[in-house]
């Protein structure tokens, strides 16, 4: 998971970094809907997760870890598509914010 610091190193507001860091804690309890822009400039709607129990598969199989997985970028956020059934990422600079409950 990010810092704070680490977020605003990277040129993130700090109103921003907040909700970064908010968004990752919640991940790792719930699916969580939030959005992004994507590199075609498209808005992408996304709920994301970060715990385990959570993280089923387009075959309806929960997803397995394959190994010790590749270090994570401070710039990258990684979470797993709850409606996808796969893992994503977006670059902290492109996250818009958390969806309205």
């Amino acid at each position: 998971m990010k810092t704070k610091d680490q977020l605003i190193q990277l040129g993130i507001e700090e109103f921003k970094a907040d909700e970064i860091m908010l968004l990752q804690s919640k991940m790792t309890e719930q699916a969580v809907k939030f959005q992004f822009k994507k590199k075609d400039g498209s808005i992408r709607d996304a709920i994301g997760t970060l715990k385990r129990a959570l993280m089923k598969q387009e075959d309806g199989t929960l997803w397995e870890p394959k190994g010790e997985g590749k270090p994570e970028p401070a710039s990258v956020v990684r979470f797993f598509d709850v409606e996808k059934g796969a893992w994503r990422c977006f670059t902290v600079t492109d996250f818009i914010g958390l969806a309205e409950a």
